[in-house]
């Protein structure tokens, strides 16, 4: 007799770890043995990205599923749990179209006081990638005291998610196999649901927009119509950067000698002249015709 799944109190375990609608999307959340389990429907634009949903909302999801799956299965505490670093695996998939419904699942493979790290999956009819997350958790006190000077109690909620709309970038500068672009500051409302009182640029989205530019940069130099399939990517993320606060980002290319069709990248967030962001990807090339 096939066992009954527990549903969990969606509204309970997102105002748990501090995130909420419209970034935290899960439209049901059940127990699976020691995996926590989700549905949600993608909803940002593919823009220069192959494949059936991009490489940055894939780490927004499976990231909140993961701090769910803390205090879910694990009793986890109450707080805000920071992504600090984060290795996105994208598997092997032959859906070369835009899809809604995906699942998301994730189990915690160490968990103390002050720090997490989880295996997140996400899939729909074939595996679509993995995530390996790591996070600092702050109690609601100590975040509020380190981060009050974002605080911001004029939030109202937004008619629709801005999650649908990508991040202008601005001030693009190209040189050879390099682009710098500017982006930001947000709108409290442009963060809506992370950190509610505290708009902060989400480390999702800073890696959406490091994607963006991507995008930009190899549309200049292979040609129109260019897309590209983000395999593997390293992040870290150094600090809680405050939404008010406009981005730099560049991004550099390098080719693979034994592999035409793929290119390795780094995208080097910036705040003024302060690295807070960092990642190292590898990406497949889609050229057009």
């Amino acid at each position: 007799m096939a066992q009954q799944k527990y549903f969990f109190d969606i509204t309970e375990i997102s105002q748990r770890v501090k995130v909420e609608k419209p970034y935290f999307a899960f439209q049901q959340l059940w127990s699976d043995e020691d995996s926590l389990v989700g549905i949600f429907s993608s909803e940002q634009p593919l823009a220069y990205e192959a494949g059936p949903i991009t490489a940055g909302e894939l780490g927004r999801h499976m990231a909140i599923m993961g701090s769910c799956t803390a205090v879910a299965l694990h009793n986890g505490s109450e707080g805000y749990y920071l992504a600090t670093k984060a290795h996105f695996i994208r598997k092997q998939n032959n859906q070369t179209a835009a899809h809604e419904k995906f699942y998301a699942c994730a189990r915690v493979l160490n968990l103390d006081k002050r720090s997490l790290k989880v295996s997140a999956l996400v899939w729909n009819s074939e595996p679509v990638a993995e995530l390996i997350c790591e996070y600092t958790i702050l109690s609601p006190a100590l975040f509020q005291r380190n981060f009050r000077h974002y605080a911001n109690d004029s939030q109202t909620a937004p008619s629709c998610s801005p999650y649908k709309y990508p991040v202008p970038i601005y001030n693009l500068t190209f040189q050879h196999d390099r682009l710098d672009a500017c982006a930001g500051p947000l709108s409290p409302l442009q963060c809506a649901g992370h950190f509610s009182g505290y708009p902060c640029w989400p480390v999702a989205i800073i890696s959406q927009t490091a994607f963006q530019v991507t995008g930009e940069l190899l549309i200049k130099k292979y040609g129109t119509g260019t897309r590209f399939c983000v395999l593997d990517t390293q992040l870290s993320a150094e600090k809680l950067i405050g939404a008010d606060s406009a981005l730099r980002f560049r991004i550099e290319i390098m080719a693979v000698p034994e592999n035409a069709n793929q290119l390795k990248s780094t995208a080097s967030v910036y705040k003024d002249d302060e690295l807070v962001a960092y990642l190292e990807n590898q990406l497949e090339l889609v050229l057009a015709g």
